[in-house]
């Protein structure tokens, strides 16, 4: 996870004010912005205060179960973090010493903890606050939740019910239950509208939205959802056999709308179920008035909670996928290019090499400049091996490589194969020995297999010491296929080793006498070769005694 830098917050902050508020001459300048969000600030929880406390009083409910102002508040502190405490204290101050008539001093210390609540939770944010932002990854959501719908209701809570206490005496038991009563409140007041407000604000940037265009079937989806929710909970008589759990299932097309569309959408229609379904249960009506549902307004708030939580975990584990494979496919695009792009001038610089050891105009002159020669064309061949590696890889991460299995001629290409580490097993005396049983039968893209099988006896000679001995045998699986094994007398791999040879561009640690160069893609890319053409590759290694490599293949499709 990343901070973002102060300065940088306060770059957005001043464009979002200017964006967001009209263009008056009186805000041209800074200290004219700031005054006017928090006027703006002060004005919208004020109002949004008194009508959701007359609303909840309309139904002798007192304090309000939700407290929607939380919402504004957090949407404030993310626009103008610290500047806004004015707004935030004097909007609750209005509602608090208005609306309800407490001593001077309660609504003083009611109003601080609703003003330097959500600016506490808001500033934790931004110093946690990943880089793939609030709701464009799990963590993003974590903290999101964690300091705006858990920390920020916590301090508010607090506040007030220390405050309540200075002035009527309660117990442990009662201050508990107010507690909890605010904390709840707030939480629930957050979910409701908070990250609707974001998205639509342009505060924090949706998630990676889907490839395809919303088309109308999605849009009756989204229609057909608010139309639902409103005959649940409309005024009316609802049937005896109707269960209070029924509203849960409303997560279903959410989740569709938020993969379909956009988390603004979805955010936008829980934001509308919840209104709904509040209003609806408030007034007595809905399947959470049943007999025997339990708390009717607990049940709106389990129902916000489960539908919000689902939506912003649901995109937020799809977009990290997304970026997850745009990533990979903008890696193995640039890794193919650039690789293609240096096989040019490397072939013409050991074609060059090759031509200049031959001497065809006459003798070079010092043998020094046959061993820099033989330097050049050997670094050269290296170097061609690792990018035509590499290119191998990303053409098979891209999805762009072909397999076409047939039935092989597999003794020409064992041989071919062991032409080629013949060299290189003689100079360190190790011992290849090739052995098939008769009946064997090979159906596997040729390439293909003759990549495996060299990258696999070329690892074998590689990481074996001088006189050991490397073992290829061909024999048939029991499904029809066949299975080929490598093995040697090498120094081995443990556990953890033989996970790392598998990765690509890792390399298992060797001594240093043993190290030889390379990428380390010779088994990535044998595993992938073999698992394209429906097989598997294993490998049982000991430190010390050696490994051995197993490759299946699947039997002919014919069969």
């Amino acid at each position: 996870m990343t901070a973002r830098p102060d300065t940088a917050w306060m770059g957005i902050v001043d464009r979002d004010i200017a964006r967001l508020l009209p263009r008056l001459s009186l805000l041209d300048t800074a200290p004219g912005r700031w005054s006017a969000a928090n006027l703006l600030a002060a004005v919208c929880y004020g109002l949004l205060g008194l009508a959701v406390s007359w609303f909840f009083a309309a139904y002798s409910l007192f304090p309000a179960p939700i407290w929607l102002p939380s919402s504004v508040a957090v949407v404030a502190a993310m626009i103008g973090g610290a500047r806004v405490l004015p707004g935030l204290f004097a909007g609750s101050f209005f509602v608090n010493y208005v609306e309800f008539h407490p001593p001077l001093y309660e609504a003083v210390i009611i109003s601080a903890g609703n003003a330097l609540g959500p600016i506490a939770g808001v500033l934790l944010t931004r110093r946690l606050r990943p880089a793939s932002g609030l709701f464009g990854s799990f963590i993003g959501v974590v903290v999101f939740l964690a300091c705006n719908v858990l920390l920020h209701p916590v301090l508010t809570a607090t506040t007030g019910t220390f405050a309540i206490s200075l002035g009527k005496p309660l117990d442990w038991g009662a201050l508990y239950a107010v507690w909890l009563s605010w904390w709840l409140s707030d939480s629930g007041g957050t979910l409701f509208f908070a990250p609707a407000l974001l998205l639509w604000l342009g505060i924090e940037r949706p998630a990676a939205s889907p490839a395809q265009l919303s088309d109308r079937f999605d849009l009756v989806v989204w229609g057909g959802v608010a139309v639902i929710s409103l005959i649940l909970f409309a005024p009316m008589r609802q049937p005896d056999s109707m269960h209070w759990a029924v509203p849960f299932l409303l997560v279903l097309p959410l989740s569709w709308v938020a993969l379909r569309m956009s988390l603004r959408s979805a955010y936008t229609l829980i934001s509308l179920v919840a209104v709904i379904a509040c209003a609806g249960t408030v007034a007595g009506y809905g399947p959470f008035r049943i007999a025997g549902a339990g708390n009717p307004l607990q049940l709106v708030g389990l129902l916000i909670v489960i539908l919000a939580l689902n939506v912003l975990t649901i995109v937020a584990l799809v977009s990290e996928r997304r970026v997850a494979e745009e990533t990979s496919r903008i890696k193995s695009q640039f890794l193919a290019t650039m690789s293609h792009d240096l096989r040019t001038p490397l072939n013409s610089i050991i074609g060059f090499a090759e031509m200049l050891r031959s001497e065809p105009w006459g003798p070079l002159g010092s043998r020094r400049y046959h061993e820099y020669i033989g330097h050049i064309h050997d670094c050269g061949q290296l170097l061609l091996r690792l990018m035509n590696n590499i290119l191998d890889l990303s053409k098979i991460e891209a999805g762009r490589r072909d397999i076409v299995p047939e039935l092989l001629d597999w003794r020409m290409v064992v041989d071919h194969c062991l032409q080629l580490v013949a060299k290189e097993a003689a100079e360190k005396g190790i011992a290849i020995n090739a052995t098939a049983d008769p009946d064997v039968t090979v159906y596997a893209d040729d390439l293909a297999f003759r990549q495996i099988l060299l990258n696999l006896l070329s690892n074998a000679v590689k990481f074996t010491p001088r006189d050991g001995r490397v073992v290829l045998r061909l024999s048939p699986a029991i499904d029809g296929g066949v299975v080929l094994r490598v093995a040697d007398t090498g120094i081995g791999m443990d556990a953890e080793g033989v996970k790392t040879a598998l990765e690509p561009y890792s390399q298992v640690h060797k001594p240093v006498p043993l190290r030889e160069p390379g990428t380390g893609l010779g088994l990535p890319i044998s595993a992938r070769l073999a698992e394209l053409h429906g097989g598997s590759l294993t490998i049982d290694s000991t430190p010390g005694k050696g490994t051995t490599v197993r490759v299946v293949f699947p039997p002919s499709e014919d069969r």
